[in-house]
């Protein structure tokens, strides 16, 4: 299906204008693409899987932008007249000096591309491949052909992953640190709760390595449904998915908490944490960035645990602690 890609350039302080103008025109639906959001999140919620620092610095750097989209039919000319008309109004505005003397909205430019969803929308599986999990695990997605294979990964158990267009299927350096520490500190019959499940692999794997009970939560609709469908493809009957948030209604304790969440976060709950643990429990966390893990620990001897051990790959960390 081919659709139009109609693109504003403006200012971040042309965002609101431009889209109160659209608004009038008949368009309520655009993707805003404004720098000053990973500025938000790096505030707000510290470095994540998705924007390392690295990330966060390309992201701040770029134009800001609305854009707005239109399926390639007999209506297309009608919603790039609107837009167009509606940067427009906003152009006129700004010459009769509505928002101010001198004021930078942008160039306020609309550059339209025609687009081919066939393109693009199946292109990212082509870099998804298997990968080494924990010590006893290959995780996939399930389009792989694992014959081919054979031979890289013929001694480890396969666990399939559907990541959908938004998760991971393993690959992330993070969990891949928090499989090898449930690996090392999981007993058989142990009760695992997976705090931020995404797509429900590491309670998979806490299944599949003996645990007796199994429960996964998140915040996320679609994190949720993905936990479900991977934990009933891959036949752990014990895993439970919910949506929820630990600090609300969560009532369940566990031999085993692994979190594979952001910094703040981690340290954020790790009081909340330890209410689901009975001494001797342990505590497995990642998505830390390697610069971050002295605030981790901090949170951690305040919190009544004592550390077992810190792992690193790459620019992530993960730790292992046990509540005293």
């Amino acid at each position: 299906m081919k659709y139009y890609e109609i693109e504003i350039d403006v200012s971040e302080l042309g965002i609101e204008p431009v889209l109160a103008s659209l608004i009038c025109e008949g368009i309520d639906t655009a993707e805003v693409n404004d720098p000053a959001d990973a500025s938000f999140m790096n505030e707000q919620l510290g470095e994540t899987d998705y924007l390392a620092p690295e990330d966060f610095d390309r992201e701040r750097n770029k134009n800001p932008s609305i854009i707005v989209y239109a399926v390639a039919d007999e209506e297309a000319d009608n919603t790039i007249n609107a837009v167009k008309k509606a940067v427009k109004i906003v152009r006129d505005n700004v010459e009769k000096g509505f928002f101010g003397t001198c004021a930078d909205l942008g160039s306020l430019e609309v550059a339209v591309n025609i687009r081919d969803d066939e393109e693009w929308k199946d292109r990212w599986k082509e870099f998804l491949k298997p990968a080494s999990l924990g010590y006893s695990f290959v995780a996939t997605p399930p389009w792989i052909d694992m014959s081919e294979y054979d031979c890289e990964f013929d001694d480890r158990e396969v666990i399939r992953i559907n990541p959908g267009m938004a998760f991971g299927t393993g690959l992330h350096e993070t969990t891949s640190l928090s499989a090898d520490f449930l690996e090392t500190y999981i007993h058989e019959g142990d009760k695992v709760l997976d705090v931020g499940c995404g797509t429900g692999i590491l309670s998979i794997v806490a299944s599949k390595l003996g645990a007796s009970e199994v429960l996964g939560i998140d915040i996320d609709d679609e994190a949720v449904a993905a936990s479900i469908e991977n934990s009933e493809a891959n036949e752990v009957h014990n895993v439970v998915i919910k949506k929820a948030d630990l600090t609300e209604g969560v009532d369940f304790k566990a031999d085993i908490v692994v979190a594979n969440l952001l910094t703040n976060l981690v340290i954020r709950l790790t009081g909340d944490i330890r209410n689901h643990l009975d001494s001797g429990g342990r505590y497995i966390m990642s998505g830390i960035l390697t610069t971050q893990q002295d605030k981790v620990v901090a949170a951690l001897k305040e919190n009544g645990f004592e550390m077992l051990a810190v792992a690193v790959l790459g620019e992530w960390c993960a730790i292992a602690a046990e509540l005293i």
